[in-house]
């Protein structure tokens, strides 16, 4: 991912027509060992505000569920400048900032209290049919609620995400328990991202690195068995193909890729 361009990020204003912002306190629960908060806690604003500045274009779940249809996460690039502390209340400001390829850009600026750009995030959206779960094409009453223009881009993100070294080492694995489910029936982001940051060359966690790439490529469901691999600073959760087992040399197992990220140190 290229150096962010910080003056650009820090100037570039809220857009009027499609732009939201607001403010959220970092909890105790969501703190690392050093009393700083944690991606996954960032993430999880961000996650909330994408709901709120959503509401605001009438394309929120609530907006759109009735018509068998919702926004999924199918992409996100975080930077982060520094962590900010328990107890400190962060503002982040967010918009869409483009629509190409039945796909919808959403940025975020988090803002700390003495008004700081700490962190930097563009997500990539896809609209998800509810019953088919697939993604679906989009409709007409959708395409004429999107604002036109979209607001500013912040970072420039690669149109392809760097793809995960060929030999990787499992770490872990994990049956996705009904505790790790959202409003879809499946795994929340979030929890992905936490079992992403859980795998470290080094052994340790970082639930604090300078950014994260992460892809979300298929659903992970109720008790769907996963495979955490890592490799350097790569990591992916895949699943094992058809006809191979647990027992199957790992050299011979094919596996299909839920999740690829590139953890940013």
């Amino acid at each position: 991912m290229p150096d962010p361009d910080w003056s650009h990020i820090v100037s570039a204003a809220l857009p009027d027509n499609c732009g939201w912002r607001g403010q959220y306190r970092v909890r105790y629960s969501e703190i690392g060992q050093n009393g700083l908060a944690t991606l996954p806690a960032l993430a999880d604003y961000m996650q909330d505000a994408a709901g709120w500045g959503a509401k605001r274009l009438a394309l929120a779940y609530d907006d759109t569920v009735g018509r068998g249809v919702a926004w999924v996460l199918a992409r996100m690039a975080i930077i982060v400048r520094h962590y900010p502390a328990n107890g400190e209340t962060i503002t982040i400001e967010t918009w869409p900032s483009g629509f190409a390829h039945r796909m919808a850009s959403r940025d975020f600026r988090l803002i700390d209290e003495s008004g700081s750009v700490c962190a930097v995030a563009q997500s990539f959206w896809a609209l998800f049919d509810l019953q088919a779960r697939r993604a679906a094409r989009w409709p007409d009453w959708l395409i004429a609620r999107l604002p036109d223009p979209p607001g500013p881009k912040l970072i420039e993100v690669s149109q392809r995400p760097a793809h995960p070294p060929a030999n990787m080492t499992m770490t872990d694995h994990i049956t996705a328990r009904a505790s790790d489910l959202d409003i879809y029936g499946h795994v929340n982001n979030v929890r992905l991202m936490q079992w992403v940051l859980a795998t470290a060359k080094d052994g340790k966690p970082d639930f604090q690195p300078a950014g994260l790439d992460i892809q979300f490529r298929a659903e992970c469901r109720f008790q769907d068995n996963v495979i955490i691999r890592a490799q350097d600073d790569y990591a992916t959760i895949s699943q094992r193909d058809a006809g191979t087992s647990k027992d199957d040399d790992n050299s011979n197992v094919a596996f299909t890729d839920l999740v690829r990220a590139q953890i940013l140190r």
